[in-house]
């Protein structure tokens, strides 16, 4: 089975090119380019309103950005935020997958739990946050928000995955008798790890905005959330800039991690 479905070498097309060093500064001489020309807009902007209340310079939110980098109690808070949105993010992804390998392979049981996952994309962060407000502590509300945002995506790209199984492989292994469990393993699951990922990819940037939303309406005593909020109360659009650009490197870092580990290609 195992010899049967392995992946074959990759051999080189010959119209294939591998990328230079040069290639690889220009892209990365591109994307500054690209950082300046919208901080320049940015600056446009700020020049144009001309109320720091309103709308922050940038060196202004750069300026708050540093000092919370160089505090010590900013990264207790950064801390919890991020345990809060990693835990989510796992709880989301072993039922996704688990129940989406479920789904996959019996549609009696796809037709049942189907409807709860639309239902879940379909209702608003801020029903979920508020109800489960009622239901749990402040520290654990942000979490329970980024499972119920998260759980149906990968739900949905793992029932996909499996679902597009090489049926010629299928009947294979079928034809050579071969184990259940061996066919889960080396071939369902196999085919579903690029829809996998994909999904992972997507929930990591919204698990979040699920987390942090969740933190400004519950205010755990140490999260990013309440300090966006006290930001706001203090009529001090700069921090919240400072603090919103750390969520936003934090998911960038993750996104980039997972893919280095998981092989996905974010291009």
């Amino acid at each position: 089975m195992k010899a049967s479905i392995a992946r074959q070498p990759k051999n080189k097309e010959p119209g294939e090119k591998r990328r230079s060093p040069q290639g690889k500064s220009g892209i990365w001489g591109q994307r500054l380019l690209t950082a300046i020309l919208w901080v320049a807009i940015w600056e446009g902007a700020y020049l144009l309103i001309g109320r720091d209340v309103y709308f922050p310079s940038p060196l202004s939110v750069i300026q708050n950005f540093f000092n919370l980098i160089i505090d010590k109690a900013a990264w207790s808070t950064i801390g919890s935020s991020v345990y809060r949105t990693l835990f989510a993010l796992a709880v989301s992804a072993l039922l996704g997958i688990f129940l989406g390998i479920a789904c996959g392979l019996n549609s009696t049981l796809h037709d049942i739990v189907n409807p709860l996952m639309v239902i879940l994309k379909s209702t608003p962060v801020v029903s979920v946050i508020i109800i489960a407000m009622i239901w749990f502590r402040s520290t654990d509300v942000p979490i329970f928000a980024g499972v119920l945002m998260c759980l149906p995506i990968i739900f949905t790209g793992t029932v996909a995955g499996i679902r597009n199984t090489d049926p010629k492989l299928i009947e294979m292994c079928r034809f050579y008798r071969v184990k259940r469990s061996d066919m889960l393993r080396s071939l369902y699951f196999r085919s579903s790890v690029p829809y996998i990922n994909a999904s992972v990819m997507s929930s990591i940037g919204i698990c979040w905005k699920a987390v942090a939303a969740a933190e400004v309406l519950s205010m755990p005593k140490y999260s990013v959330g309440a300090h966006l909020y006290f930001a706001k109360t203090a009529l001090d659009p700069a921090m919240l800039f400072a603090w919103t650009l750390i969520i936003i490197l934090l998911s960038y870092v993750f996104e980039t991690l997972y893919a280095k580990v998981s092989g996905y290609d974010k291009t």
